[in-house]
C-alpha cells in the first residue's frame, strides 16, 4: 500500500495534469474536468487533515464568479452557449488554480512543466 505522503504527491499530480495538460483527455467535457478537480481536492483535503471545510475556498471562488448555485463550467456555458468544451475547460481550470493555491496543494509545476517541455507534449500556458 502506498504511504499517506504518496497519495498526496500523486493527488498533487493529478490536479497539475489537468492544469498543465489538456484537460478534456482527463475529464472527457469541462463538466468531467471540473467533477475531477473537485474530487481530487476533496481527497486531498481529507488526507491532509485540512482545517475548516475546503470546501468554503471553493465557494467563495464560485461567489467571485456570480455562478450562484452552479459551478464553473455550468455558469461558463449558460453564459457562453456556444463556447466549446476546450473553451469552458480552459475557464474551469483558471478559476480552479486559485483554490490550489489557497489551500496550499504542493503541485509540482516545475517537474510537470519540464515533463511536457522534454516530451514536446501539448501543455496549456
Amino acid at each position: 500500500m502506498k504511504s499517506p505522503q504518496a497519495m498526496l504527491e500523486y493527488l498533487a499530480e493529478q490536479i497539475g495534469l489537468l492544469y498543465y495538460h489538456l484537460p478534456l483527455a482527463y475529464g472527457g467535457t469541462a463538466e468531467g474536468v471540473e467533477v475531477l478537480l473537485c474530487a481530487y481536492h476533496n481527497a486531498w483535503a481529507h488526507l491532509t487533515a485540512y482545517e475548516g471545510d475546503w470546501r468554503t475556498v471553493w465557494w467563495e471562488a464560485l461567489a467571485a464568479e456570480e455562478c450562484g448555485s452552479a459551478n464553473f463550467s455550468t455558469r461558463y456555458a449558460m453564459d457562453h452557449p456556444g463556447a466549446a468544451q476546450e473553451e469552458i475547460a480552459a475557464y474551469v481550470v483558471a478559476h480552479w488554480r486559485p483554490v490550489s493555491e489557497k489551500l496550499g496543494v504542493p503541485i509540482p509545476h516545475a517537474a510537470l512543466q519540464a515533463e511536457f517541455d522534454e516530451w514536446g507534449r501539448e501543455r496549456l500556458k
